[in-house]
């Protein structure tokens, strides 16, 4: 009897920085893998492609202080554009499930909210240039900028430099994002990471089932 054929899923964890995405990114992947033949795919936005990497280094890099939110967008949509081509479409077609961290949800909470553009626009640009493959699941870790501000520590490059305000501002943003997406989960990342491993894991097995 042939085994049974399980959907390749794409899946989002997002939030502000200090969130506990990369944490709980890295669950994630270890608990695919243990159910999962090939091997997930793990990436991060901007980067795991050479141009990603590139980009991202020129968007975190406090050399270049004025770029402005415009400017921003225009670039992690590139990065964004660049990874679902090259990395995310071919490892779906293997059948692979995919965990991304950061997505759509990010460039709207920084650069469309906290960054002031037209939210609309911004929401249209990354659908129309970097909006194929769809994920499966985008979720949002949710918890206070001034707790996640505690667990990240000292700021270590441009946009962690902006401060609590605008990562205040930024979680708001996220909640907006829920509000225009409703299709996002939020789940409450202030908790202890097991608790929330095992909340994103759910909603990864119920969308697999």
């Amino acid at each position: 009897m042939s085994a049974p054929v399980i959907r390749a899923l794409f899946v989002v964890l997002d939030g502000v920085d200090g969130c506990g995405k990369s944490t709980q990114a890295r669950r994630l992947v270890e608990a695919l893998s243990r159910g999962s033949n090939p091997d997930p795919l793990h990436v991060r936005e901007p980067g795991s492609t050479p141009v990603g990497e590139a980009l991202r280094a020129i968007l975190l890099s406090r050399e270049h202080a004025l770029l402005t939110p415009r400017v921003e967008t225009l670039l992690f949509a590139a990065a964004r554009a660049q990874t679902l081509s090259e990395l995310v479409a071919p490892a779906l077609a293997a059948g692979r499930h995919v965990v991304c961290e950061r997505f759509h949800p990010s460039t709207f909470a920084y650069q469309a909210v906290a960054g002031g553009l037209d939210e609309r626009e911004v929401l249209t640009l990354l659908e129309t240039w970097a909006g194929s493959p769809r994920p499966d699941l985008e979720i949002v870790l949710e918890i206070p900028a001034e707790l996640a501000a505690r667990r990240r520590g000292r700021a270590t490059d441009r946009i962690e430099d902006k401060g609590l305000g605008f990562q205040q501002r930024v979680a708001r943003g996220y909640a907006r994002y829920k509000e225009l997406v409703p299709r996002t989960i939020v789940i409450d990342g202030a908790r202890d990471e097991d608790h929330v491993a095992r909340d994103i894991f759910a909603e990864v097995q119920r969308a697999l089932r």
